[in-house]
């Protein structure tokens, strides 16, 4: 656990038990008192809608480290791929959004994360 106030753009921290990550902070003066607090803007784990909250400096939050790994597609289904993590050959199945899935073939590198057991596809590599 550490201070809201150690938040920065780029970092995951842990939102009603889901990952977030900060995208940015602003510092806001609120209340009667003019007390300042961090309003932090976030979106989920996979990008999609940004939302805002505010703490207080001293506020604890749990901030978590995500890696973002790369792999490669080995095949699909309707609501799931079979991935190849390039660094250690593990295969497993990840979940991932209706429409990436779509867009993906086989062969293909894919950045993708895991997060307590949960593998999650978030978006085709560039370049590949």
């Amino acid at each position: 656990m550490a201070n809201a106030s150690e938040l920065k753009a780029g970092m995951y921290f842990l939102m009603n038990g889901e990952p977030a990550c900060v995208k940015r902070r602003e510092v806001v003066t609120v209340g009667t008192h003019s007390h300042s607090k961090i309003k932090i803007y976030y979106t989920d784990i996979y990008g999609k809608g940004e939302k805002a909250i505010n703490f207080g400096h001293t506020d604890r939050v749990d901030i978590l480290d995500i890696i973002k790994k790369t792999g490669q597609l080995l095949s699909k289904t309707q609501n799931k791929a079979q991935v190849m993590d390039m660094q250690t050959y593990e295969t497993f199945d990840a979940a991932a959004d209706g429409e990436l899935l779509k867009s993906l073939n086989e062969n293909d590198e894919v950045i993708f994360i895991d997060y307590n057991g949960k593998r999650q596809i978030l978006e085709k590599k560039k370049g590949a």
